[in-house]
């Protein structure tokens, strides 16, 4: 891919991505979870019923591959363990997959939305440019506290994108349904190379 190292080596610029109800784009927030996980039980085992499909998206490094997030059902859940290496948010990431038929882990409260073709900007374009996901670059940090991160980074991670919840359009969620990270963001890190990532993680997620 072009630009990769601008994105995750200089960190200069980063892919950012938008929400959209109606043009089928690079993955989607709501719904069913992707078809790959109807007859992956051993990898849900350890999640169970307690958790939801949140979003999957297409690996812009690998378009062969995407990145699934399933989050506990319960918000106390989530804010209880809220940071690495504890973090309760549970990522996948595995060959691209339509949506399945099966509603085990939809969450109901959201309306499926789908996530918009990438566009390349520069970070400070990126500070200015409302965005639900932002892929490369530097995080955008909620809380400026170092111990979110500080472990991560000691044991090889490095930020891979932030989903953020001011990027939400109006219409995402049914009346009376909270946002799932009390309007906050969600940081995952992975083991990052020039054009590859490895064993990407929710390094923490933060709130507002």
């Amino acid at each position: 891919m072009e630009n990769t190292n601008n994105i995750l080596v200089e960190r200069k610029e980063s892919i950012i991505y938008q929400l959209d109800k109606n043009n089928v784009g690079n993955g989607w927030i709501g719904g069913n979870a992707p078809a790959y996980f109807d007859d992956k039980g051993e990898l849900l085992s350890e999640i169970g019923s307690d958790y939801n499909f949140y979003l999957c998206f297409v690996n812009p490094l690998d378009k062969n591959n995407m990145i699934s997030i399933f989050i506990p059902k319960e918000y106390e859940n989530r804010v209880s363990k809220n940071r690495y290496p504890n973090c309760s948010l549970q990522v996948f990431e595995h060959p691209i997959s339509i949506e399945s038929l099966d509603s085990t882990y939809t969450e109901f409260g959201i309306v499926k939305h789908y996530i918009s073709e990438g566009l390349f900007v520069s970070e400070e374009k990126a500070f200015e440019t409302p965005f639900f996901i932002k892929f490369g670059g530097n995080p955008f940090l909620i809380q400026e506290e170092k111990y979110y991160y500080e472990e991560l980074e000691k044991n090889g991670y490095d930020f891979l994108c932030q989903i953020d919840e001011d990027g939400y359009p109006s219409g995402l969620f049914h009346s009376g349904t909270s946002l799932p990270f009390g309007f906050g963001a969600v940081y995952l890190y992975a083991i990052v190379t020039e054009d590859s990532i490895k064993n990407p993680i929710v390094g923490y997620w933060q709130y507002s």
